[in-house]
């Protein structure tokens, strides 16, 4: 294998390819939030869009795209789309601290709208875990009980994220700004 150059070259244009992708996703957010009603606090959009680049989550390459994104100690809001080598592409909503306070209420009132859109609860301790194969992630039901919605208020931080098949390449784009789109729709109540 090391004297085949070939195989590493389609492996970098590949993520060329998602990083092209990602950047889209980032001009198309962007302007749906600059089109929208103040909903989100103003420092969440203070930070430009950023896509990162890693080589070993979990020993495979993956890119992800925070936006908007603001990760402080004890406050999260984070929407990051996720493409892991190998695995999937991915979106998720990462709240906590006043973030999580501040728009818990309109997840719980849209939460059958996050689950026909196949949504899943991360139910692991660890908020930076994004592997939805290992069972670290719980589908959601139609309904919230109000022990659930107890439980989430409690909770040290809230992640609802969507997995997208690679199989599905080609929809890629159109499948994450929907997904996009269903959370906004679901933090602006």
């Amino acid at each position: 294998m090391v004297q085949n150059a070939q195989w590493l070259l389609t492996k970098n244009i590949i993520i060329e390819k998602v990083y092209t992708l990602f950047g889209e996703l980032a001009a198309e957010n962007r302007q749906w939030v600059q089109e929208q009603p103040a909903f989100l606090p103003v420092e969440i959009l203070l930070l430009s869009p950023k896509i990162s680049r890693g080589e070993k989550y979990k020993g495979l390459p993956y890119v992800m795209l925070d936006y908007p994104r603001c990760f402080g100690k004890e406050d999260v809001f984070a929407i990051r789309t996720f493409f892991w080598w190998g695995n999937f592409f991915s979106i998720t909503l990462h709240l906590k601290g006043q973030y999580q306070r501040l728009f818990l209420p309109s997840l719980i009132k849209d939460w059958p709208l996050l689950s026909a859109n196949n949504f899943q609860l991360s139910i692991t301790g660890d908020e930076w875990e994004h592997d939805q194969n290992e069972g670290n992630f719980s589908s959601m039901q139609d309904t919230i009980t109000n022990e659930q919605a107890l439980k989430l208020t409690s909770a040290d931080f809230i992640k609802l994220s969507c997995p997208v098949a690679l199989s599905r390449w080609n929809d890629a784009k159109e499948i994450l700004s929907g997904l996009n789109e269903v959370i906004f729709q679901s933090v602006t109540g």
